[in-house]
């Protein structure tokens, strides 16, 4: 992988301003990664590191932490986020880290030539209407690539803490992609069976962050601060950069993709 000039990285489990080859953009904000997201942006980076370069657009990019990724793999384009707090995050990650990425509240670009959406559709009411309004900006024979937990029967805390109304089964969500208009590519299972583990852990997290709030919030706050409240996360940061947490992750990682089992899907579909 050939990283931008511009960009810091590092081989470091201290540094607190990096690209992370495991954890990704670490920033001095406070913001650190969960363990879903360090498994999600592997399976991530397999499939869009394969990708021919170009211009590319992310729908609800949250605190902008994956725009690192694509500056890194020479992409360059707009995020979009449309909370104002999770969107300065992003901006200033964006000025670290990628350069060639502008975050804006809503897109105003078109014809490019991919379009990602991570953890997204699934907290919005009408999925299919989303998608099809994100096909405008997407040019003929461009590429969209969005992830979605998976699976209603792994409905759990994690899912009521961030807001979502649904995790979708495999053979739905390439219907859905169908319905759009799209001509679906790979609908893959992520994760594998140890994910499934690491994700009761989530679940047990997610409960202690619903019984620290002093009010329960909207559905839609409760989907914007789920881009960028990392309370636990910030606590296990520690282990996590330690050398058993990072052989933890990186064994999970390894082994996503021949372990059954996985919580989350991650499809690519062409226009």
């Amino acid at each position: 992988m050939t990283m931008h000039a511009d960009i810091q990285t590092t081989n470091s489990i201290s540094d607190p301003v990096a690209i992370d080859p495991l954890f990704g953009a670490i920033g001095d904000d406070g913001w650190f990664p969960s363990p879903a997201h360090v498994i999600r942006r592997a399976a991530l980076l397999k499939t869009v590191g394969a990708w021919q370069r170009g211009t590319l657009l992310e729908m609800g990019c949250g605190a902008g932490r994956l725009l690192a990724d694509w500056q890194s793999l020479s992409f360059a384009g707009q995020a979009v986020e449309p909370d104002e707090q999770s969107r300065a995050m992003a901006a200033r990650c964006a000025a670290t880290f990628a350069p060639d990425f502008d975050v804006v509240a809503s897109p105003s670009v078109s014809e490019v030539d991919y379009i990602i959406s991570t953890e997204v559709l699934e907290h919005v009411e009408n999925p299919l209407q989303t998608v099809r309004e994100w096909m405008v900006h997407l040019k003929t024979g461009g590429l969209f690539l969005a992830t979605v937990p998976a699976f209603g029967a792994k409905w759990g805390a994690s899912d009521e803490w961030a807001g979502h109304v649904q995790r979708f089964e495999p053979e739905a969500f390439a219907r859905l992609l169908e319905d759009a208009g799209l001509c679906v590519i790979s609908v893959d299972v992520y994760g594998g069976l140890l994910s499934d583990v690491l994700r009761i852990a989530g679940n047990e997290a997610s409960r202690r962050k619903m019984a620290a709030r002093e009010t329960q919030p909207s559905r839609e706050n409760a989907t914007f601060a789920s881009g960028r409240e990392r309370s636990i996360e910030k606590r296990m940061a520690p282990f996590l950069r330690s050398l058993p947490g990072r052989a933890l992750m990186h064994t999970v990682i390894a082994t996503q993709n021949w372990l059954p089992g996985g919580h989350g899907l991650i499809a690519v579909a062409r226009k």
